[in-house]
């Protein structure tokens, strides 16, 4: 497989993960609603609630995780493993950060501002991490079928001695 369709597959994982993150948001906002005896939401806040999740991230995967990662690989060929994904970590982070407090200074007060930047710069963790490592995955898993398909399909081919 190509570079393009091991970052296809890293995206997806990214974009599940953005997902899943908005079901767990919703079962820790259902639970403190159940603990403090207050209002649930109704019977739609939950599918809301994801299907919200799952279009943000359609967005911030290709503007935010994948610019992210791609600096983290570049880091990674020069300058290690390490250091390429702290790079791409925190870049990831400072760009949700920035646009979460952009937006809720212009909507709120600055205190939510500092809070939903902190949010979103603990919300992008996952995502970042989960797309290098299906990219990865996807190379492995492609070269590995590949070494088994070849005796298979490349009867053709001769070897050189």
């Amino acid at each position: 497989m190509g570079a393009i369709a091991r970052h296809v597959a890293g995206a997806l994982g990214a974009w599940l993960v953005f997902t899943l993150q908005g079901l767990v948001g919703y079962l820790v906002l259902l639970a403190y609603a159940l603990v403090t005896d207050s209002d649930a939401g109704g019977p739609l806040a939950g599918p809301l609630l994801v299907l919200l999740a799952a279009v943000l991230g359609v967005v911030v995967v290709p503007l935010l995780v994948l610019p992210s990662v791609l600096l983290g690989e570049a880091i990674r060929r020069r300058r290690g493993r390490f250091l390429g994904a702290l790079v791409g970590g925190v870049t990831a982070m400072l760009l949700a950060a920035v646009v979460a407090v952009s937006v809720a200074l212009v909507t709120v007060s600055p205190t939510v501002a500092v809070l939903a930047g902190v949010i979103a710069a603990l919300a992008m963790v996952a995502p970042v991490a989960v797309y290098p490592a299906v990219a990865a995955a996807t190379r492995a898993l492609s070269s590995r079928l590949a070494r088994r398909l070849d005796p298979v399909f490349g009867a053709g081919t001769t070897r050189a001695p």
